[in-house]
C-alpha cells in the first residue's frame, strides 16, 4: 500500500474510532481482552479491593489499640526484680516468664506470662501497677492477616510476584476499559453519569462504565504500584542510572514513586482520607459484578437459550422420526 493511502486509511480509523468507536475493529478486538482478562481476575479483584479497604485503617488501629504511653512518676524508676515483683501482684495467677523494660519511662512494660502452658504477651503500666491488655490484639492479628493476602496472598515471596503480574493484567484491563468506555465525541458528556432507570438494560452498562471511569486513575496507580512491589529492581536501577549525583537525597523519579505509593495507601490527608479510600477501594468490587452481569445476561444467558432451543429441535426431530418408523 503506498504510503499517502496507509496515511489516509490510519487517518480514517481515527476519525471513526472519534465519531463512532463501536465501528471501529480495535475497539472490538479491546472488548474482547478486557472481558476476558475481567472474567479472569474477577475473583483476585474482588479479594483485593475488600482486602486492601479492610487494611486502610491498619496503622490507626495499632495506635488506637495498643497503648503507647503511660503516666510516668518524675523520678522514679524501677529495677528488673521491681518490675519482675510487680508483673507477678498484677497477674497472681499466671506465672512470669519475662519482663522487658522500654528504653523510655512513659512506655509501657512488656511482660511474657505462662498459664498452663499457653503463653500470653501483654504490657502492664508499673506506676500504677495496672494491666493495659494484650500487646498484639485479636483484631490486629486479623488486620496483619488480611494484610499478608493483600501483599503477597499468603504465599511469600512467590505471592507477591503472582500479584506482579496481576498487577500488570489489571493495568491492560484499566487501559482497556478507558479505550472502550469512549463513546464518541457527541456523547461522551452524557457517559459521565449513570442515566438510565434501574431496570433497563442499559443501566448496568452505564454503571459499569461510569465507575470503571471515575475510578481510573486510581485503578492505574494500584496496578503500577503492585508491579513495583513486585519487581522493584527493574525501577531501582532505572533511577540509579538517571541519577548524577550520588550525594542527593532523592534520585530523579523518585519522588513521583514516592507519591504513587502514597496514593496507593492513602497515607495522605487525615481520617476522612482513609474513609473515602476504603469506599473508593471497593468500586472494583462494583466493575467485577456488573461486568460479570453483563457477560452473563449477553452471553451465557443467550448461549443457554440457543442450547435448550437446539435440545428441543433435536427431541422434536427425534419424536417425528418415531412416529414415522411406527
Amino acid at each position: 500500500m503506498p504510503v499517502r493511502d496507509a496515511k489516509t486509511a490510519s487517518d480514517s480509523t481515527w476519525h471513526r474510532w472519534l465519531s463512532a468507536p463501536q465501528k471501529v475493529g480495535l475497539r472490538r478486538a479491546l472488548f474482547q481482552v478486557h472481558l476476558w482478562i475481567g472474567i479472569a481476575l474477577g475473583v483476585y479483584i474482588v479479594m483485593i479491593s475488600i482486602t486492601g479497604s479492610a487494611v486502610v485503617f491498619r496503622r490507626e488501629l495499632n495506635l488506637w489499640l495498643v497503648p503507647r504511653t503511660v503516666a510516668a512518676t518524675p523520678g522514679v524508676s524501677f529495677t528488673h526484680d521491681e518490675l519482675l515483683a510487680a508483673a507477678q501482684r498484677i497477674y497472681p495467677r499466671q506465672e512470669v516468664k519475662t519482663v522487658t523494660a522500654p528504653r523510655r519511662a512513659d512506655r509501657p512494660v512488656h511482660v511474657a506470662l505462662d498459664l498452663d502452658g499457653r503463653l500470653t504477651e501483654r504490657l502492664f503500666d508499673p506506676y500504677a501497677e495496672k494491666d493495659l491488655g494484650l500487646e498484639f490484639p485479636p483484631l490486629l492479628r486479623a488486620e496483619e492477616w488480611l494484610v499478608e493476602l493483600h501483599d503477597d496472598l499468603l504465599a511469600g515471596p512467590q505471592g507477591r510476584l503472582v500479584n506482579g503480574v496481576a498487577g500488570m493484567l489489571t493495568l491492560v484491563l484499566a487501559l482497556s476499559g478507558a479505550v472502550i468506555w469512549w463513546p464518541g465525541r457527541h456523547r461522551w458528556r452524557e457517559s459521565l453519569f449513570v442515566s438510565a432507570p434501574i431496570n433497563s438494560r442499559k443501566f448496568l452498562w452505564q454503571l459499569h462504565s461510569c465507575v470503571g471511569l471515575w475510578v481510573f486513575v486510581l485503578l492505574f496507580v494500584w496496578s503500577i504500584t503492585a508491579v513495583y512491589f513486585a519487581f522493584p529492581e527493574p525501577v531501582e536501577a532505572l533511577f540509579d542510572y538517571l541519577d548524577p549525583d550520588a550525594t542527593g537525597s532523592l534520585r530523579p523519579g523518585e519522588p513521583v514513586l514516592l507519591a504513587l505509593i502514597q496514593m496507593h495507601f492513602g497515607r495522605f490527608g487525615g481520617l476522612g482520607v482513609r474513609w473515602l479510600w476504603v469506599f473508593l477501594g471497593l468500586l472494583p468490587v462494583v466493575l467485577f459484578a456488573t461486568g460479570f452481569a453483563l457477560w452473563w445476561t449477553r452471553v451465557v444467558r443467550r448461549w443457554l437459550a440457543s442450547a435448550a432451543r437446539r435440545r428441543q429441535a433435536n427431541a422434536s426431530r427425534a419424536s417425528v422420526v418415531a412416529d414415522g418408523g411406527e
